[in-house]
């Protein structure tokens, strides 16, 4: 198996790949890996398998009861391991989720008949780019492309909705008063940042020691906690998570109008 892959995850993935053969003979037809393992910054306790699975035909009901009783009995396994991600046809790799046909996607141990996938155009490079082929073609010989001004446009949407609701909408604004919550807003919207000013995609982690090296000193606090709380260390700069959760909406409002300065 590829050597970026963790040795935890490829237990997983083995087993995984077992029991599709058993249980689905030739029904898979490619397997890839994106998102942190892709990135090389796969984090055991925060982070998903994130994958794309590139199917022979699409499901019937008999097929969607095969994968639930394979995702099960991983869970049962490894309920630390947690698998992310679509059944897809070949033809479907590289559209927006409003295009695909609702199809297969499992997240948060509930395997969805007819879900529609999480894949926006980043997901999309990454897989083209960084990802990892664990049954099938390489990923750069995939049937498609990204267009990064498309890319860029779609995240600058994307950081002026979702990524702003951190500043203003209450339910996404509690969430930073918890550990979690502040590790995924810093850490995330600082992704959008190093993609504005690098041109690249990097990880959660990556992005944090870039701003580090970046952004003023005035705001190397919450961004030192974030990355100590995405390394599992419990050191904080703030006595209150009232205190933290105000400095990272300030924070978020900051980066955002930088990213705004820099589309």
């Amino acid at each position: 198996m590829h050597s970026k892959i963790p040795e935890p995850v490829q237990s997983v993935l083995q087993d995984y790949l077992l029991l599709i053969e058993k249980e689905l003979p030739g029904f898979l037809i490619g397997f890839y890996l994106h998102g942190s393992i892709a990135l090389e910054a796969f984090n055991a306790h925060w982070s998903d398998i994130d994958f794309i699975a590139v199917i022979s035909r699409r499901c019937r009901p008999e097929d969607v009861d095969r994968l639930k009783n394979i995702h099960e009995q991983l869970a049962r396994k490894y309920p630390r391991s947690d698998l992310s991600g679509s059944y897809l046809q070949l033809e479907d790799l590289g559209q927006s989720g409003e295009v695909i046909t609702p199809a297969p996607c499992y997240h948060d141990g509930v395997l969805n008949p007819i879900g529609h996938p999480e894949t926006g155009l980043v997901t999309w490079w990454v897989l083209k780019n960084r990802g990892i082929a664990v049954v099938g073609n390489e990923p750069s010989n995939l049937p498609f492309t990204v267009d990064w001004v498309n890319l860029i446009t779609e995240m600058h949407q994307n950081l002026n909705t979702y990524w702003k609701d951190f500043t203003c909408k209450p339910r996404r604004m509690s969430w930073l008063l918890t550990d979690y919550g502040i590790q995924w807003a810093v850490l995330g919207v600082l992704r959008l940042y190093y993609t504005f000013c690098q041109q690249d995609i990097t990880s959660k982690s990556g992005a944090g020691e870039y701003a580090l090296k970046h952004l003023p000193t005035q705001w190397h606090w919450i961004i030192r906690d974030a990355i100590s709380i995405r390394n599992q260390r419990k050191a904080t700069f703030y006595k209150l998570r009232f205190m933290r959760a105000v400095e990272a909406i300030r924070f978020i409002r900051y980066v955002i109008q930088e990213c705004n300065h820099n589309f």
